[in-house]
C-alpha cells in the first residue's frame, strides 16, 4: 500500500488554476501523487479551496474546478470538536513559526493520523521540524 500524502490548498489552487503563475510546476508532482500515493485531505482544506476557486473564478467555473478536485480519490477527514481542540493545541505549539489556524488544522489531522509528509509551498510549515515537505514550486 502507497504512503499517505497530504496535499495543501495552495498546491490544489495552483493545479486546479490554470492562470496562476504557479500552475506548471505543479502539475507533476501532483498528477503523480494522484496515481501512486493515498492522498488526504481534511474538510477545513475542500472549503478553503472552494473559497480560492469561487473568489478567482468565479461561481460557475470555480464550482466546476471544484467538483473535479472532489471527485479525485481522496481521503478526507471531518473536521470536528476533538480536530478543533487538537488544532488549538498545535497553533500554541507553532503560531511562533507563522503557522495560523488553518494550517493548524492540517498539522492535528497529520499528528492524529501518523502522518509526515505533506506537498505544500507554505514557508510556515516548512518550518516544522518533523514534517518531511515536499514543495514542487521551490524547485
Amino acid at each position: 500500500m502507497s504512503a499517505i500524502l497530504i496535499i495543501d490548498t495552495n498546491i490544489w489552487a495552483y493545479y486546479l488554476d490554470r492562470n496562476s503563475a504557479e500552475h506548471e510546476s505543479v502539475i507533476a508532482d501532483v498528477e503523480k501523487a494522484l496515481k501512486s500515493e493515498q492522498i488526504a485531505v481534511n474538510t477545513v482544506i475542500i472549503m478553503e479551496l472552494a473559497h480560492f476557486l469561487i473568489k478567482n473564478l468565479g461561481p460557475v467555473d470555480g464550482g466546476e474546478k471544484l467538483g473535479v478536485f472532489l471527485r479525485f480519490p481522496l481521503i478526507i477527514s471531518d473536521f470536528d470538536y476533538r480536530n478543533a481542540l487538537d488544532s488549538v493545541e498545535m497553533l500554541k505549539r507553532y503560531s511562533h513559526l507563522g503557522v495560523g489556524g488553518r494550517d493548524a488544522t492540517i498539522l492535528a489531522m497529520m499528528s492524529a493520523a501518523g502522518v509526515e509528509r505533506i506537498m505544500t509551498h507554505d514557508e510556515a510549515l516548512k518550518k516544522v521540524d518533523w514534517l518531511q515537505v515536499v514543495d514542487p514550486v521551490s524547485r
